[in-house]
């Protein structure tokens, strides 16, 4: 996060964003064929790619980009690391995975945690600047993107290798 807030005034976020997706994405997928994984094959297949990318990768690192231009490098990470609170939940909601007791106390003080950190920098806002204009909640939206990605693997991987997707989802979304 620090490195790309000190990038992002002099390249512009779209550049940063193509930075970090496209040498991961060639590597994971030349990975994935040196291992043998198949390539994606058919509309099911590109159709489901496309929209984990539009979710998981344009969502995610466009809402990165243009939070890192409004909030401090360390304040988004903590947001941006929050996103497992929200795949706990959505892994509860959509596949019935049990949180427990315990899990659910975790999850209620992280995000006890997150307003504390967030709801102060939203309200103090001034020149009637709205929620948009906040880097914590461009943040919070990429964390939820994140979030979202993560639960959507289950689906795309009915339709691709689930790493040989993800590779070409970080290739094709900087197109």
């Amino acid at each position: 996060m620090v490195a790309m807030k000190g990038v992002i005034p002099k390249t512009g976020p779209f550049f940063v964003a193509a930075l970090r997706l496209l040498p991961a994405g060639a590597l994971v997928v030349a990975f994935a064929a040196a291992r043998g994984r198949k390539q994606p094959s058919g509309w099911a297949a590109w159709g489901a790619i496309a929209a984990f990318g539009l979710v998981d990768a344009a969502c995610f690192q466009g809402f990165l980009t243009e939070g890192l231009q409004k909030t401090s490098a360390g304040l988004g990470s903590v947001i941006i690391d929050s996103q497992p609170l929200t795949v706990a939940i959505l892994a509860a909601l959509f596949f019935g995975e049990s949180i427990g007791a315990i899990g659910a106390g975790g999850l209620v003080l992280g995000v006890v945690g997150l307003l504390l950190l967030e709801v102060p920098a939203l309200s103090l806002e001034e020149n009637g600047s709205t929620v948009w204009g906040s880097g914590e909640w461009w943040m919070f939206l990429s964390a939820q993107s994140m979030a979202i990605g993560t639960i959507m693997v289950r689906w795309v991987s009915k339709y691709s290798d689930p790493i040989m997707a993800t590779g070409w989802v970080c290739i094709c979304s900087c197109r």
